[in-house]
């Protein structure tokens, strides 16, 4: 099947943040292809095998850990893709271990902060697309901090851009910022420097050599760490602040790669080691990169997406603080339409302002469960709103969502 497709016409900008997000997005892709994933893996007995879970530990003891496998991912290239190419860690090694719900569904406007703030509250948000404002029903994070009486540092969110910089707090009276997550985004470049970056892939890649690629890439990563600039608004301690800066710094004296969903994944693990936070979610958004209509590129975002997600699954079996303490809970923002539709297919995910196009490939995704009390190999496909996320995992930590907010599905991992 021909995967090329033209690229969408709607835009979407990055909150101000000097480029728009699906430019960086582009760039993204083309640096991550150095060395994406970075750190090493770590290698557990038993890999690939369904294992016993523990006994379920108390109530206080427990650790929510939320990933969203962001950015917008069809079912058809993850879990019914024949081969499961795409996601070899979460079907080989983690779904066996646990709860998969095939039947995920997103019945409100299919954009990412719209899917976000859903799954962190339990209702349906933002009938509209103004993501300046919180969200209107109280967090996980928000409810977890006020009945816990926990500091920040007990709840975090890692989110790939500023347009879900309000993931944490809401505007209930009874809660917002006194009890809101601390909220971590990447760091951005202004909009000379993305188009120095630009200037170089593009003669390098008129050159038609490799090595001239890669050099040039090496070359727009280092400029995009001398450049960039990350945000500290949505920090809400000195600690957290101090923290934020001391891996910022780390951040742009190394060489890795520049990938957005790299930098989260690296926060989060040091912030796992340095505070053990109850309340964790990391929101992963590269699939996007879709929207340029390069279906390699698509697919890698996957892939990578896969291998990180994993890699924080192996953490909390490293970490003492998560070990046998932890529900996991990763389902995708949404979606994208399919290509019988006769629309754009992978490239998009619905007109933004319209909902025009979403169809049954924007709209049914899934979830997998992993943690003590649920059963490994077990499998559910009713169908089951992204709205229980945020149910289920208050369950888990013996709490629950605000009146009116969707049912907990976590009596049927089990």
């Amino acid at each position: 099947m021909n995967r090329s497709k033209k690229r969408s016409s709607n835009p979407r900008s990055d909150g101000g943040a000097g480029i728009t997000r699906r430019r960086f997005l582009r760039k993204a892709a083309a640096l991550a292809a150095a060395g994406a994933f970075g750190g090493s893996a770590l290698s557990l007995p038993g890999q690939g095998r369904a294992q016993p879970h523990p006994r379920l530990p108390g109530s206080d003891e427990r650790k929510l850990i939320l990933i969203q496998f962001g950015g917008g991912t069809r079912s058809s290239e993850t879990i019914e893709e024949p081969g499961h190419q795409y996601i070899p860690r979460l079907w080989k090694e983690m779904i066996p271990q646990g709860c998969l719900f095939t039947h995920m569904r997103v019945e409100h406007k299919v954009v990412h902060p719209n899917s976000t703030g859903s799954m962190m509250t339990g209702h349906w948000e933002w009938d509209d697309l103004d993501w300046s404002r919180p969200v209107a029903h109280p967090t996980l994070f928000e409810i977890y901090r006020k009945a816990r009486r926990a500091p920040d540092t007990q709840a975090w969110a890692f989110v790939y851009a500023s347009i879900l910089a309000k993931a944490g707090v809401s505007l209930d009276p009874a809660y917002g910022a006194a009890f809101a997550a601390n909220v971590v985004e990447p760091p951005t470049i202004p909009r000379s420097a993305a188009d120095e970056m630009d200037r170089l892939l593009r003669a390098a890649a008129a050159r038609g050599s490799v090595e001239e690629e890669l050099k040039a890439s090496g070359r727009a990563a280092e400029l995009a760490r001398q450049t960039s600039a990350i945000a500290r608004s949505g920090l809400h301690s000195e600690t957290a602040r101090t923290f934020l800066d001391e891996q910022y710094k780390q951040w742009k004296h190394s060489s890795g790669t520049t990938s957005h969903d790299t930098f989260l994944t690296e926060r989060a693990i040091a912030c796992m080691r340095a505070f053990a936070p109850d309340v964790l979610a990391v929101c992963y958004g590269e699939i996007d990169c879709a929207h340029y209509g390069s279906w390699s590129r698509y697919v890698e975002a996957i892939r990578r997406t896969d291998e990180l997600t994993w890699r924080l699954w192996q953490e909390v079996q490293r970490l003492a603080e998560y070990r046998d303490r932890t529900l996991m809970l990763i389902l995708p923002d949404h979606g994208r339409e399919l290509d019988a539709s006769g629309g754009w297919g992978f490239v998009h995910h619905s007109d933004f302002y319209t909902n025009e196009g979403a169809d049954e490939g924007c709209r049914r995704v899934w979830m997998l469960a992993l943690g003590p009390g649920v059963k490994a190999g077990r499998r559910i496909d009713r169908p089951v709103p992204i709205t229980t996320a945020a149910p289920t995992g208050l369950e888990y930590l013996g709490l629950e969502a605000s009146p009116g907010a969707a049912a907990s599905v976590l009596s049927l991992t089990g």
